[in-house]
């Protein structure tokens, strides 16, 4: 099945703006959260942090971004910048994520470029894969709110109110819709 330029450039932008609605959870979330528990360790191995999930996040938005800057560039999700100092400083996670959110919106909202080359790597192999940048928007959406389920959980443990909605997947929240709808009909 293929698109014409304006179906493909909605559907883009709704892939943009799934990925735009999870980040500004985050950023929302980021600033009602107080700092020290943006550093705390969880779990008995006290390897669980939520400044990390965030920073984890982060790196791989950028590796897009980076990859998309300028055509040909292969998206690397392995070799990522990892700046410590997003796990430790809340504000600057989320004014980083502020900034994605922005460029996301401002690059991939008119026309852009689809091919995509990814570096995979297996068993210390490398090889290149094809891929798009809609399948990469619709791939990291799903990872956003997958360790934002992760760090609501977390934020939960430390006594800290989260949204219902946090961390949850949209196809998830249509499910229940339905079953809410469903529900409401039958009664």
């Amino acid at each position: 099945m293929t698109q014409s330029g304006s179906e493909r450039d909605d559907t883009v932008n709704d892939i943009v703006e799934e990925n735009a609605h999870a980040i500004g959870q985050l950023i929302e979330m980021l600033e009602n959260l107080p700092g020290n528990l943006y550093r705390r360790s969880f779990g008995q191995c006290k390897q669980h942090v939520i400044g990390k999930h965030v920073r984890h996040i982060i790196d791989h938005y950028s590796a897009l971004l980076s990859a998309t800057a300028s055509p040909g560039a292969l998206l690397d999700y392995e070799n990522r910048n990892r700046d410590l100092s997003l796990e430790t400083d809340r504000r600057a996670g989320a004014n980083r994520l502020s900034e994605i959110l922005r460029t996301l919106r401002s690059r991939f909202s008119a026309d852009h470029f689809d091919g995509l080359a990814m570096l995979h790597t297996s068993d210390e192999q490398g090889q290149v894969v094809k891929t798009s940048v809609d399948r990469e928007l619709v791939f990291l959406a799903s990872h956003t709110i997958h360790h934002m389920a992760i760090i609501g959980m977390l934020a939960e443990q430390a006594g800290v109110e989260v949204g219902a909605e946090f961390g949850v997947h949209p196809s998830t929240l249509r499910y229940l819709q339905r079953q809410a709808r469903g529900m409401a009909e039958s009664a």
